[in-house]
């Protein structure tokens, strides 16, 4: 009995490092970090990857109570939420696109409260759900399950981490917030800029006609048209965005 129960600890302490890295990744990954996806479900989904992966890795036996035990503890959460703040990036790209084409078309005043992202756009909810729907269809939840198995390889559990260049590489990638956020947004945001202009001129050739009454509909009416025209170079963009979030997360551990 004493026997099973050493070799039940010792198992135990040694899986803890890999459940502790799967399951930081997997608090902000996309659409297991969703709100309806409860902690249950996360726990128990971490600790299936964690007894699938088991096998396959070499493990040091830890004591979590020592200062080297708690040193690669938290070097463990801290590369799985390394990973999961550069794909979480494409979601806030997403947000502050559709916050931008909201201003643009008159819908600046519509809010909606996304219990992921807060208080956003009506626009910034559709996309996010457009874009959980392409990150499916374009098998993200595969690679997501891949970038889990082959960052034990590129990163060994107690291996050396140059916090520094991570550091500075996550931080570059942080700037696709706002670079994807125009690549998304553009299109749209040039086209109401065409439509605002139009409206001035006949407002100030017209100026018994009511901008209220007469620019906000029309901005709003065009917006949606336009909106439908590109939504094909939207989604298009969202694919590219993500994988160039799964290729930075190689680039990051290189």
């Amino acid at each position: 009995m004493n026997i099973f129960l050493d070799d039940f600890v010792e198992i135990f302490f040694t899986g803890l490092l890999p459940f502790l890295r799967i399951s930081a990744l997997l608090v902000a990954a996309p659409l297991v970090s969703l709100q309806v996806v409860s902690v249950r479900i996360r726990a128990v989904l971490a600790f299936t990857l964690t007894v699938v992966i088991f096998p396959q890795l070499e493990l040091p036996v830890i004591d979590p109570l020592s200062a080297g035990g708690l040193m690669l503890i938290l070097g463990e959460i801290l590369v799985g939420l390394i990973f999961a703040t550069v794909l979480i990036v494409v979601n806030a790209a997403l947000v502050t696109a559709g916050q931008s084409m909201s201003m643009s078309m008159g819908l600046g005043m519509a809010q909606t409260v996304d219990p992921n992202a807060g208080q956003v756009p009506v626009l910034s909810s559709f996309l996010l759900v457009m874009n959980t729907l392409i990150f499916l269809a374009i098998g993200g939840h595969l690679m997501l399950f891949q970038l889990i198995l082959e960052s034990f390889n590129a990163i060994p559990i107690g291996s050396d981490l140059n916090i520094a260049a991570i550091s500075l590489r996550v931080a570059y990638w942080g700037g696709m917030v706002f670079l994807g956020a125009v690549l998304v947004a553009l299109p749209l945001i040039l086209s109401m800029l065409l439509v605002n202009l139009c409206i001035g001129v006949i407002t100030r050739a017209a100026p018994a006609l009511n901008i209220f009454a007469v620019g906000f509909p029309a901005m709003i009416i065009v917006g949606y048209v336009l909106l439908l025209i590109y939504l094909v170079n939207v989604g298009t963009r969202v694919e590219w965005l993500w994988f160039e979030a799964f290729q930075q997360t190689q680039i990051i551990w290189d």
